[in-house]
């Protein structure tokens, strides 16, 4: 899965970085982001796990504030080994987004990594 997400953020930063200034970072379990690079990303790319972990913090919201827009690819795998991960995540984010802590669309998708 990180290998999926490096081979995403090279393919929507070679797209968008050049073209739209729009800087896109790996967030994963090998690569971690400080605050300053938070700030300079416009595009996160992370494995559900990764997120699911981020999202369960209910302390530290450096992550979840910023975030306007969440695509999660593969929402047909809930029926799979990773389902109770993006459900969780879907569940967590619905309600972020309806106690306010979270300002955000979430889009799902199959087969993002067509595009």
């Amino acid at each position: 899965m990180q290998a999926l997400v490096a081979e995403m953020v090279g393919n929507f930063g070679s797209r968008l970085s050049e073209a739209y200034g729009i800087n896109v970072r790996e967030l994963t379990g090998d690569m971690n982001l400080t605050k300053s690079e938070i700030e300079e990303t416009q595009i996160i790319v992370t494995t559900p796990e990764k997120w699911d972990i981020i999202t369960r913090k209910s302390g530290d919201r450096t992550y979840t504030q910023k975030v306007r827009l969440l695509i999660i690819d593969e929402i047909h795998l809930l029926h799979d080994d990773r389902g109770p991960v993006l459900e969780s995540i879907v569940a967590r984010t619905v309600r972020q987004i309806e106690v306010g802590c979270m300002q955000c669309f979430v889009v799902t998708q199959a087969g993002l990594g067509l595009l």
